[in-house]
């Protein structure tokens, strides 16, 4: 499948400290009508809640952090599931000790200061449909 899009739309912005991550760029997306783009940010979380696909059960397994973290990478991008814009995002975050955690991010993911950048695409944006082989809603 070759599919080829033309960004048309960049736009950049910041979130404000205590606002769901997830939840505030579906409205931003949803808001400037894109439903295909990408996705990415820096900055800090004061708590997080992320999944690691686990192949084996074809289930998420979720873990929530009650901390303050750095945002060193959120990327992600943007298509059609269930007739609804999805933001589909993964981070990495540095933790105190300089360790790194990262996953799929979930809704319950809190800004604590946050610098986005939206690439807005043409042209028809994938649909995602459920793949029974791998347990994931993936573009088809």
């Amino acid at each position: 499948m070759d599919m080829r899009f033309n960004m048309t739309e960049a736009l950049q912005g910041s979130l404000s400290k205590g606002q769901d991550i997830v939840k505030s760029l579906k409205e931003i997306l949803i808001g400037h009508h894109i439903n295909s783009g990408v996705i990415s940010a820096i900055g800090a979380v004061s708590e997080a809640r992320i999944g690691f696909f686990n192949p084996d059960t074809k289930k998420y397994e979720e873990r929530h952090f009650n901390e303050q973290m750095e945002v060193l990478s959120l990327l992600g991008n943007v298509s059609i599931k269930d007739q609804e814009i999805f933001p589909h995002l993964h981070i990495l975050l540095s933790r105190r000790d300089y360790s790194v955690v990262g996953g799929h991010l979930y809704e319950g993911t809190i800004v604590y200061a946050l610098e986005y950048q939206i690439l807005k695409l043409s042209g028809n944006g994938f649909i995602r449909h459920f793949d029974a082989d791998t347990g994931l809603f993936i573009w088809k």
